[in-house]
């Protein structure tokens, strides 16, 4: 939810692809726009709460999330949850 938020606020995109899968060891989700992207290094972008409060309620689930993104290029945010006896 804290990712499409930031999409609608602040990607200019036009395209918003999410993608859900889960198998017997994880739970993994896709967020990707083609809005015009962030320069992903820069630590003042992870300040904000939203992007802190998605690393701080996926690290409770002890999963992973990674964030990609680029001036230009749009933004992939890839979440990992292990589930069942992987945890």
């Amino acid at each position: 939810q804290e990712s499409v938020n930031n999409v609608m606020k602040h990607a200019q995109a036009s395209r918003l692809d999410i993608s859900l899968m889960r198998d017997e060891q994880a739970i993994s989700l896709t967020i990707e726009d083609n809005g015009k992207g962030f320069d992903a290094t820069n630590p003042e972008i992870y300040r904000g709460m939203g992007l802190s409060n998605l690393r701080s309620r996926i690290n409770f689930l002890k999963g992973k999330v990674e964030l990609s993104s680029a001036p230009g290029k749009g933004t992939l945010v890839s979440v990992h949850i292990p589930t069942g006896k992987n945890l």
